[in-house]
């Protein structure tokens, strides 16, 4: 296999095409691209890393390309797109460096990667509303890693293969190798006891090679790649907010309910970090009247808890928090009487963004969605709220593990209290975020005893506690940190 960034005298403003299969690689060179600028790394995160090794020294810009499953059903078979995103298995979302660079007439998108194949169209739309991704394949997310932490230049260019509503076999997964080649033994003895895949595969073969035919096009027009910037080697951790990705597609909205009893530094950091590895361009705080679950433990009066919620979130953007997500307390629930139920806010406020988004949200592809932030402990009893399937589809949830549960303790529970298939969602939805343990609970108790919880608390949250006397009278404190 050729070693193009090894040779002194290579021009290195020419990207290097990296496919994950090998019949990629050919159909690409048949369809005119050269050859010596394309290669096979093979499927999945060890071929990214395998072809990486390869590569000690590389120096020219590299695109991972091929083919990748649809989730936006505005994606037909054919269409070739470019990562504007990258979210991983965890929410956290990356930047590729060379997404102006590389000068294409594709749409900038945002794309997910998993961990098997995605097949059928039900998938694909649980995928779609967790990740708020465009299109899926099995390295991109990989890819972006070994890049970010070899110091690389590099994009993603991908073509849909398998549009949001088609459905395609598993077993698709055993006919490749480890290095990307087609194991024909494989594919003949799978349609000898199956006849019926042998129309499937041939439909699927001839769609590929028209979608990869549609990518050489779209390759065939790159600019050369001007040597590296500082720009090139920008952080590639970014907000969502500012990307082309996010312009071109549907407004997400982050819901955040709760009694805010009091609101402390874990609410905003968290939240806003949950929002940002999302892409949601607006969070809504709802503080609750009176939560259903703790109907025997009413909070501090509902306008107080508003007002320290103001305070808390005026103070942390003065500090520098929250840059390019907006955010807004909401009343619908501390206005209405009675218990405060999830599933009538969350309609109520779907039409109220329905109503803001104006003629977009008769376009599905920027309609409006909604995600709802809750924490581990909630999500374990979430069949006890009400409606709670409705809850689900209507804008599913992100979930924040709390100490002592991690992401990977959390999917064993959720394995015990869910089903399969939505045991896997739950496991999707739940982000890795660095959690303290923090919670109004600890800080209520620390002021009733008179202890110092000025560590918990915004400045401007000590200030009204102490001048309404709450919790007991205990001290805010008087540090500003954290």
């Amino acid at each position: 296999m050729p070693q193009p960034d090894d040779g002194p005298d290579t021009p290195v403003d020419l990207p290097i095409l990296v496919c994950p299969l090998e019949h990629e690689r050919r159909a690409l060179v048949a369809a005119g691209i050269d050859a010596s600028l394309v290669e096979t790394c093979g499927p999945g995160r060890e071929g990214v890393r395998r072809w990486a090794d390869r590569h000690p020294r590389l120096q020219r810009p590299v695109i991972l390309v091929g083919l990748a499953g649809g989730l936006d059903r505005a994606l037909e078979s054919g269409r070739v797109i470019v990562a504007g995103e990258v979210i991983d298995a965890h929410g956290r979302l990356t930047t590729p460096p060379l997404v102006e660079a590389l000068g294409l007439d594709a749409p900038v998108v945002r794309i997910a990667t998993a961990g098997r194949l995605v097949a059928s169209p039900e998938a694909k739309l649980a995928l779609a509303r967790a990740t708020n991704a465009a299109a899926v394949d099995l390295e991109t997310s990989h890819f972006a890693d070994i890049a970010r932490g070899r110091d690389w230049r590099w994009g993603v260019v991908r073509v849909i293969g398998d549009a949001a509503d088609e459905a395609i076999p598993t077993a698709l997964e055993r006919f490749v190798d480890h290095v990307g080649r087609t194991r024909l033994r494989v594919v003949a003895g799978e349609v000898f006891r199956r006849p019926a895949l042998l129309p499937v595969l041939r439909r699927l073969n001839a769609t590929s090679r028209a979608a990869l035919g549609s990518l050489a096009a779209t390759l065939g027009t790159l600019r050369p790649i001007p040597p590296a910037s500082t720009d090139d080697h920008a952080p590639t951790h970014s907000s969502p907010a500012t990307t082309a990705a996010s312009d071109a597609g549907p407004s997400v909205t982050l819901v955040f309910g709760g009694t805010f009893d009091p609101p402390h530094r874990g609410h905003l950091r968290l939240s806003f970090e949950a929002a940002r590895r999302l892409g949601c361009r607006e969070i809504v705080f709802m503080p609750a009247r009176v939560s259903p679950l703790k109907q025997d433990a009413p909070p501090t009066d509902p306008e107080t808890r508003v007002r320290m919620l103001e305070a808390a979130i005026e103070g942390f953007r003065r500090r520098g928090g929250g840059r390019g997500i907006a955010s807004r307390i909401s009343r619908l629930e501390v206005d209405r009487p009675g218990p405060s139920y999830m599933i009538d806010t969350l309609r109520a406020l779907h039409l109220e963004l329905l109503a803001e988004a104006g003629e977009d949200a008769t376009d599905p592809r920027r309609r409006p969605r909604m995600r709802l932030l809750i924490g581990s402990d909630q999500a374990l009893d979430f069949t006890k709220w009400r409606d709670w399937r409705a809850i689900v589809d209507l804008a599913p949830p992100v979930v924040m593990p709390r100490p002592p549960a991690t992401r990977t303790s959390l999917a064993a529970l959720y394995r015990e209290r869910f089903p399969k298939d939505l045991a896997s969602r739950w496991s999707t939805w739940t982000l890795d975020l660095p959690t303290d343990g923090v919670s109004s609970t600890t800080v209520r108790e620390r002021l009733e005893h008179g202890e110092d919880a000025g560590e918990l608390l915004a400045p401007e949250v000590r200030t009204i506690i102490e001048a309404e006397g709450l919790y007991g009278g205990g001290r805010g404190g008087s540090s500003d940190g954290g």
